[in-house]
């Protein structure tokens, strides 16, 4: 059988796939809808005024990861439209996809997918800078934020870069648009399984972090107002933070090690199922749309605490200012 007959065959068995059309209908609608809730949260991210409860570092940190979304998004709806327009427009010998056009949005959804993942370590090096200087860190400039921004984006690139690697044009067609080899261990692999490992380190690392703002928190009262208010930002920044180191460990290492184990199953199952479990695994429009939601509430309530709290310490014991002020001058 020629290649072309071969192509001819697969596009109609994966064109005719109850499993994958409606996995691409699912991801397509999800995309569709997460697209403008991303939009918005970044209009938010910079125009909101609870937003200013974090610093400009982390608002430029989280921009590249709400970038990363969108990219991701933008890409993903161009190739799951695509692929349901040439199933239902095209016969079947017409519906392959060009191996350049795969090429250029399949870098797209993956560098979407690095950019996201690659936030841990960004955040986790800002907010241990944050934690030790944190009487002075409020006062500081963005060259912080900028470098991780930087950071970010060449652990985005170079993973993308390594993943695709080993991607071949030999054939100038492909029946579905993807990035390896099915069944055969390589570059993916590896950025998956040191993504796991970052994940989970990275989460050990934030709780430590975190443990070390609360024990900073409880000598607020020998410190100056300008000090408390320092450091209770600080510490409903990395409450709020938390939630989304939490939410991010959770998923991405479950949805890593899940695509790791369906790549091991790779030639055990039908290309159709694959295909499917392949998709669905990819639940990055989910996790953003819910991740978004909880953020924000999460933020919201900190901004309240942080009122309270702040309010409570300009009625504590005002004999500590005299106390402070008299060291300050020994």
């Amino acid at each position: 059988m020629s290649s072309y007959q071969e192509h001819c065959r697969m596009m109609e068995t994966i064109s005719t796939s109850l499993s994958v059309q409606l996995t691409l209908i699912f991801q397509f609608l999800c995309s569709l809808i997460a697209l403008p809730v991303v939009v918005i949260a970044s209009h938010w991210l910079w125009k909101s005024r609870n937003a200013r409860l974090f610093h400009i570092n982390v608002i430029i940190i989280f921009q590249v990861h709400l970038f990363g979304f969108f990219i991701h998004f933008f890409s993903r709806i161009i190739l799951h439209g695509l692929d349901l327009y040439n199933y239902s427009v095209y016969d079947y010998c017409n519906m392959p996809a060009s191996t350049v056009r795969c090429f250029v949005f399949r870098t797209q959804y993956v560098l979407g997918i690095r950019l996201v993942s690659a936030t841990t370590v960004p955040v986790i090096i800002e907010r241990y800078i944050a934690t030790i200087r944190s009487p002075s860190y409020e006062h500081s400039g963005c060259t912080l934020g900028l470098l991780m921004a930087i950071l970010q984006l060449t652990i985005g690139f170079f993973s993308t870069a390594f993943t695709f690697s080993s991607f071949s044009f030999a054939d100038p067609l492909m029946d579905y648009c993807i990035a390896f080899k099915i069944g055969i261990f390589g570059s993916t692999d590896v950025i998956n399984l040191t993504g796991v490992a970052i994940q989970i380190f990275g989460r050990i690392l934030f709780e430590l972090m975190f443990r070390k703002n609360e024990e900073l928190r409880s000598k607020l009262l020998t410190s100056s107002l300008s000090n408390r208010y320092s450091l209770e930002q600080n510490v409903k920044s990395m409450e709020t933070l938390k939630v989304f180191a939490n939410l991010q460990s959770i998923f991405l290492t479950a949805q890593m090690t899940i695509f790791l184990f369906i790549l091991y199953l790779g030639l055990a199952i039908e290309k159709t199922t694959y295909i499917s479990l392949i998709e669905l695994n990819a639940g990055y429009p989910i996790y953003a749309v819910v991740s978004i939601v909880i953020l924000f509430r999460r933020d919201r309530l900190n901004r309240v605490k942080l009122e309270k709290s702040l309010e409570a310490h300009m009625y504590a014991d005002q004999n500590i200012y005299f106390v402070n002020f008299k060291k300050a001058w020994q």
